[in-house]
């Protein structure tokens, strides 16, 4: 970033509010599409068909047969994150010749009932708009991983709702750093501030033009609130290092899981169609017996709020466990797409059993489970307290702060994360 500084840093910073803003249309266009298909595939036809069970298997194998055959013409796609900034910290930029293929890449699973996230696929595309708009203004190296950061930032913070995820996402994000070296303290921190002001100007760029096009026409994410006023008592407490515990062994249940599937998915990686067909058939099966677990977990966070002590401990514990468990089936065996909210809601499924089986504060359970559960498998506790900062009270903040970063710091014991599994 060291020409960007050299230029006026309010320009740039006015530049990336424009950036975030476009940004934040293209993304709210991307989810409107998503969710008027969804609403299309899974609310209005099966309205005039029967059989729902013998619909949903159709609907999943189809999606799995469509997703194949255009893996099979134009690659396996999307880019996770992590790949997208690999390749453009190597290459100086990233391919923005084929947006078209990469949004219907990154849509096709959502449609089709994906226990996926939106947040992979569309910052490909955002990161390849920054790129091209680079190219029109003749930026090059620092300047246009910048732009692509700003774009990152901006993505995150209206898919999530959250002004804070993806300035903490990019500062913890290694592949985002500059290659040159900063050689005092105040060199560094001059950056940060530069840095932090273009992000948090593309943050609003975005969240406004989110807001505004949401107001008008409708759409957009973000994750339930979990409560406004929650009063945490010892008898909550005491059951703090349990609620951790838990969580960090299901995330070590998923680590283990995305060891299996990669490897199941390795081995048919060469049939594109009968691998994506299978991972249809799988969301399916799992999907049939614990509805909860198709889609992103968004909607059905908040469906769960409302009805969650009318199910049992086992219906919840075990739709978080098989949640985890189809996230790694749907990515490794084809259906591209991110892992933050359906490992959310996961960790909401946990909470909420645990709240029933301890008797806890349900919402300190669940801000507890959800963190450590995020902390342990992204490993990125920033990024998980940015994520769930507006989704429950500041009463909150002390375990929920503790617990994502005594996840980030338990050892995957030998289970590594995959590159490119996370955002």
């Amino acid at each position: 970033m060291e020409k960007i500084t050299k230029r006026s840093l309010g320009v740039f910073a006015l530049f990336a509010l424009c950036l975030g803003a476009a940004a934040g249309a293209v993304v709210w266009a991307l989810l409107k599409v998503m969710n008027l298909g969804i609403h299309l595939l899974w609310e209005v036809i099966p309205k005039n068909v029967g059989h729902p069970v013998l619909y949903t298997f159709i609907v999943c194998l189809a999606g799995g047969l469509l997703i194949g055959l255009w893996q099979k013409k134009f690659g396996v796609l999307p880019d996770t994150l992590e790949d997208v900034m690999a390749d453009l910290k190597k290459n100086g930029t990233y391919p923005y010749d084929r947006l078209h293929i990469l949004a219907v890449s990154a849509l096709l699973p959502l449609i089709f009932g994906g226990s996926l996230g939106p947040e992979a696929g569309l910052t490909g595309i955002i990161v390849g708009l920054c790129c091209w708009i680079g190219d029109r203004l003749k930026y090059k190296g620092s300047e246009v991983r910048e732009l692509a950061n700003a774009g990152i930032a901006a993505t995150l913070g209206v898919i999530f709702n959250s002004p804070f995820v993806g300035i903490a996402n990019n500062f913890e994000n290694k592949d985002l750093e500059d290659e040159q070296p900063l050689k005092t303290p105040a060199e560094k921190l001059d950056m940060k501030k530069a840095k932090t002001l273009v992000y948090v100007a593309a943050v609003a760029g975005a969240l406004g033009a989110m807001g505004g096009l949401g107001q008008f026409f409708g759409g957009g994410m973000g994750i339930a609130r979990f409560g406004r006023d929650v009063d945490i008592t010892i008898s909550d407490w005491k059951w703090f290092a349990l609620f951790v515990l838990i969580s960090i062994l299901c995330g070590m249940a998923y680590m283990l899981c995305d060891r299996i599937t990669s490897a199941l998915g390795g081995r048919i990686a060469d049939h594109r169609i009968a691998s994506c067909m299978l991972a249809g058939l799988f969301l399916a099966a799992l999907g049939t017996l614990f509805p909860w677990t198709m889609f992103s977990g968004e909607h059905e966070m908040a469906e769960m709020m409302e009805v969650w002590q009318q199910q049992s401990f086992a219906l919840l514990f075990l739709t978080g466990v098989v949640k985890l468990v189809l996230i790694n089936l749907c990515v490794n065996l084809g259906w591209r797409g991110g892992n933050i909210f359906p490992i959310i809601f996961a960790g909401v499924c946990i909470g909420y059993s645990l709240a029933m089986l301890t008797g806890a504060e349900p919402v300190f359970a669940v801000a507890v489970c959800v963190s450590a559960l995020c902390g342990y498998i992204m490993r990125k506790p920033l990024t998980v307290i940015g994520v769930l900062l507006l989704c429950f009270p500041m009463t909150i903040i002390i375990p929920m702060a503790t617990a994502a970063y005594v996840g980030s710091i338990v050892p995957v014991f030998g289970v590594l994360k995959k590159k490119g599994k996370t955002v």
